[in-house]
């Protein structure tokens, strides 16, 4: 069921970046958009997550799937042809018969397998882009940007209803042997981790989704860890901003 449109429009930017605004909601919107430029740097940041969530979803077969397959394919007796004549039935099944079917047993609950961990690879994504989603188009979502450094910037979205924030960066290079960690930090210095970056070539780190303990938490970090990330931190945090709501 969709929402009515709310009287404060400021709210509705990232439901409408993910097409989740009735056709009139999206018109009135949109008369609110061409006057309104912080609006449209909300819908231009919500969009390019949403872009980056899309890409998220692509996976590719494990390595080696194909070539184990062959060779056991390969490995597989093969039954000969059948003479013109079958002759009478046997009421017992040769040896070489239950070892071939024993082997192309194992092929196939080797195969399955590898589907099921599949299956449910994505049905993760997907559950994962959907509490994204939730975060994104929440009515008290707040989006925060910063630049920490030099050709470097970061995005926090947070919303205290859903209980949960996202965050994303553009310009980070991945390290090598190391990652960068996000902490979520507490006004009596304690922190929690909430996950490593997952950062491509061209630097941009995929959107981080994380529980919020509301009262408790009060913002994030981000550090420089040994690769898998660390229990604690172990380096000075490269960046920090509050959780605004």
């Amino acid at each position: 069921m969709r929402r009515p449109l709310s009287q404060d429009q400021h709210t509705l930017a990232g439901a409408y970046a993910l097409h989740s605004l009735a056709p009139s909601e999206a018109v009135r919107f949109e008369d609110h958009l061409a006057g309104c430029d912080s609006c449209r740097q909300e819908v231009r940041g919500f969009s390019e997550t949403a872009a980056r969530l899309a890409a998220a979803t692509a996976r590719t077969p494990p390595e080696g799937l194909r070539e184990r397959v062959l060779a056991d394919v390969a490995r597989t007796r093969q039954l000969a042809p059948a003479p013109e004549r079958l002759p009478e039935p046997r009421r017992r099944w040769g040896w070489g018969f239950g070892l071939v079917l024993a082997a192309c047993l194992a092929v196939v609950v080797a195969l399955g397998a590898v589907a099921a961990d599949q299956v449910r690879q994505v049905r993760e994504l997907r559950e994962n882009e959907q509490r994204i989603a939730a975060v994104l188009s929440a009515p008290d979502a707040a989006y925060t940007t910063a630049e920490p450094m030099e050709g470097v910037t970061v995005s926090l979205v947070y919303s205290e209803s859903e209980g949960r924030l996202v965050f994303s960066s553009n310009g980070l290079a991945d390290p090598e042997d190391e990652d960068y960690q996000l902490w979520l930090t507490r006004d009596d210095g304690s922190v929690t981790s909430a996950g490593v970056l997952s950062i491509d070539a061209s630097g941009v780190a995929e959107p981080l989704l994380a529980g919020v303990a509301e009262g408790r938490d009060s913002g994030v970090a981000v550090t420089l860890e040994p690769e898998g990330g660390s229990e604690r931190p172990t380096s000075d945090p490269l960046m920090a901003m509050p959780l605004e709501s």
